[in-house]
């Protein structure tokens, strides 16, 4: 698919990784509907994005409501006419041990990173299949391929997304959709900072602000951190890729190949 002019609706999309995806969306020509919580905060990054030469629009959703998502839709097509991707980027953390896991911190994390995805994609899913043709990119985890301790409902929840995936690959091919994954590894940011850093930096004996450079020496063959820009990379290749379905890529310097 070419990208020019084409309308991506990124969720999450004030975060670390959100704007990374938007800004290489945006360089490619794409017109980005910046998607999250908080208006202010969208037309914000939506301003930054068109003072830089890129085409974008602020829309506030709260993924895990349907009436928000369904606004969330309807406002794209009544400011651009059309819906080409959807990434479902937005995503929350809890690190805590099995034992100490709160009910409704499980409960918030699949209603943010499973039903969100569900509910996002169902408020495009109509309108892609009307014109039969779309991208839904769900930004899961390398927690999906390889997860760590104290990420019980996190790593389950990426694990879901790749279901979703799978199952929407099958049933939207049909309709000349892709539905893909983009599995990040190690991006720093505020789920690094305020979550796996302080419960993990121990173990690896440094300071919290080490771990992510540490963690990336030890345990992938590149040896080095990756950016919110290359996950970006990763979900341009597969918006302009017309013939691959239900994959899943890691991006995370080789730390889980399988």
């Amino acid at each position: 698919m070419n990208l020019k002019e084409k309308v991506a609706i990124v969720t999450g999309a004030t975060g670390v990784i959100g704007r990374g995806i938007c800004t290489v969306l945006a360089r490619e020509g794409m017109r980005v509907a910046v998607a999250d919580l908080r208006q202010e905060e969208c037309n914000r990054w939506a301003d930054e994005i068109n003072a830089s030469g890129g085409s974008a629009l602020g829309v506030v959703v709260d993924v895990t409501s349907k009436d928000s998502t369904r606004n969330m839709a309807d406002r794209v097509l009544e400011a651009c006419g059309r819906i080409d991707v959807l990434v479902n980027n937005a995503g929350i953390i809890v690190v805590k041990s099995l034992v100490d896991f709160k009910e409704e911190d499980f409960d918030r994390i699949f209603a943010v990173n499973v039903k969100g995805s569900f509910l996002c994609a169902q408020a495009v899913a109509s309108h892609m299949i009307s014109r039969r043709t779309g991208r839904i990119i769900n930004i899961s985890s390398v927690a999906a391929k390889r997860p760590g301790p104290l990420q019980t409902a996190y790593a389950a929840s990426k694990h879901a997304q790749i279901g979703l995936t799978q199952a929407w690959c099958m049933e939207l091919g049909r309709y000349n959709i892709t539905v893909n994954a983009v599995c990040p590894g190690f991006v720093d940011s505020p789920m690094w900072s305020e979550e796996l850093s302080p419960a993990y930096a121990p173990a690896y004996g440094v300071e919290p602000s080490q771990l992510i450079e540490t963690v990336a020496r030890a345990n992938s063959p590149l040896g080095r951190p990756q950016t919110a820009e290359d996950i970006g990379e990763a979900v341009a290749y597969f918006c302009r890729a017309d013939n691959a379905s239900g994959q899943a890529l890691v991006v995370d310097g080789g730390h889980a190949m399988w």
